[in-house]
């Protein structure tokens, strides 16, 4: 009976032989104030410095914080916080990584957002004071500003603001950026294409979460000396791809700025040839939709305007998959532009084509196999007067009409409408 206590209670003496060996000094210390003091130093070479002598201690299963206030000369308005850090990672109270850090960029960021909210953004109009909002911060840290934009216009509306701000904060000498998202929840339909997923075109195109108010958005991240000028119109340019593939209009996308934005696209992708630099054309191409790779968007001219941007595929790796590829809501649309009678919406609808028969096409005419990475060995189809048809070689989930059915469904050849060039 005692063996069998004996055994039953070794894990349990084990376990706390092991934390009292944790709480007995071996792990590390906290920083003296002393080095405390040559780390502000460092870090602030050209200003006086006062270090409290007084300091608050907390310790948790992960972290061991102590911390200091101190003030610098400069900067009279402010108290800033230094902390000596102990965490453990990866294992719990394993606080093996120890550090000294300084809350001074979110103190002096946070100052100059009352002062810029006080001051310069009241010379703004009331549409871009409504993308403003503050910084989530916690005690050490400053997170990512949150802004939402709605429209084309509110991409510019931002960067204006992004750019009097890091101008205001700069004045202070801080060697630090802020960071911001920018979210575009995304307006008009949004359907799902091709095997229950939504529409990817981007790596940045996400799900919202349940309650928000629209199935998907755009978001893009600024931070740092990225160029600006090139993330927003990254935006700009992402917002349009979505409208056209979705074949709808919404957050300032209209037929006449469409039309201006294709007919600039076209534009820079002449001026290509004319660089002479790699670094210069490849700074080109991160603004540019339309190019000269063996996959690519081009702008089709149906006779009318605006342009229509599909995707043009003529890639070795896939063969069996080379031609001009529509979406769904694309089709819907060329075959309206077409004089034909079409019934339904974007993600279902039939349509009566040139040589008699009833097409129907639908996002659910999709079928994925199982077990199989990527989606080559999926199927996709449509119904021909209530037959099923099966795609051959279709580009993607969400791109998967290729032109030679449009031709059969229209009469109309689509490669003889590529754009190539805007004439004078």
């Amino acid at each position: 009976m005692k063996i069998k206590t004996v055994l039953r209670k070794s894990p349990l003496y084990a376990v706390a032989s092991f934390g009292m060996l944790l709480l007995s000094g071996c792990l590390p210390s906290f920083n003296s104030a002393e080095e405390v003091m040559e780390y502000l130093k460092k870090k602030f070479p050209d200003h006086d410095i006062v270090l409290s002598s007084e300091y608050k201690t907390s310790r948790g299963l992960m972290e061991d914080w102590r911390i200091w206030k101190f003030t610098l000369s400069g900067y009279p308005k402010d108290t800033f916080q230094v902390a000596s850090h102990i965490g453990s990672y990866p294992f719990p109270m394993m606080k093996t990584n120890k550090g000294i850090i300084s809350n001074f960029y979110k103190v002096v960021t946070l100052r100059r957002e009352r002062e810029f909210e006080q001051g310069p953004l009241k010379a703004f109009d009331a549409p871009t004071r409504r993308i403003w909002h503050r910084f989530p911060h916690t005690d050490f840290s400053l997170r990512a500003a949150q802004w939402e934009v709605e429209t084309l216009d509110d991409i510019w509306r931002a960067k204006r603001l992004i750019d009097a701000f890091e101008q205001f904060l700069s004045e202070e000498k801080v060697d630090s950026h802020a960071h911001y998202y920018l979210r575009m929840y995304m307006q008009g339909p949004c359907y799902a294409l091709g095997g229950g997923n939504y529409i990817d075109f981007m790596d940045n195109l996400e799900t919202a979460e349940p309650g928000e108010k629209s199935p998907c958005y755009l978001k893009f991240h600024i931070y740092g000396d990225v160029n600006r000028q090139e993330v927003c119109q990254m935006f700009y340019n992402s917002v349009m791809s979505f409208h056209q593939l979705m074949a709808d209009q919404g957050n300032g996308v209209t037929k006449e700025n469409f039309q201006e934005w294709a007919e600039q696209q076209l534009r820079l992708k002449a001026r290509l040839p004319e660089l002479s630099t790699e670094e210069e054309r490849d700074s080109l191409r991160k603004v540019l939709v339309v190019d000269d790779d063996d996959v690519r968007r081009v702008f089709i001219d149906m006779g009318q305007k605006p342009y229509m941007m599909v995707t043009l595929a003529n890639s070795d790796m896939r063969p069996n998959s080379r031609g001009i590829f529509f979406t769904y809501p694309q089709l819907r649309a060329f075959c309206l532009r077409s004089g034909l009678r079409v019934q339904g919406t974007g993600d279902h609808f039939t349509v009566k084509g040139v040589d008699g028969s009833r097409y129907e096409f639908s996002i659910h005419f999709y079928e994925e196999k199982k077990d199989v990475v990527g989606f080559e060995e999926d199927t996709c189809y449509y119904l021909q007067n209530g037959r099923k048809v099966v795609m051959q070689g279709f580009w993607s989930p969400e791109k998967c009409v290729n032109d030679a059915l449009v031709r059969q469904i229209t009469g109309r050849d689509v490669r003889q409408m590529v754009v190539h060039e805007i004439k004078q």
